[in-house]
């Protein structure tokens, strides 16, 4: 994007050595704030549809388990 980018490549790039640098990394990673906002997002959908469906989801175990 040669300057014309959302977010400072520098600072996307000392962020990806500091989490390379961690005895464990994230399998997911929003990098910058409007990704943060996505992730919020989605989390949230997939918990109202958890909860939208708990009680038919809940009941699916073997009768014996």
């Amino acid at each position: 994007m040669n300057g014309k980018q959302g977010g400072d490549p520098a600072k996307l790039a000392d962020a990806l050595v500091q989490l390379a640098g961690r005895a464990e990394t994230p399998l997911r990673w929003p990098a910058g704030a409007d990704a943060v906002g996505a992730f919020e997002l989605k989390a949230k959908g997939l918990l109202e549809d958890a909860n939208a469906n708990r009680e038919l989801s809940s009941r699916l175990d073997h009768d014996d388990a």
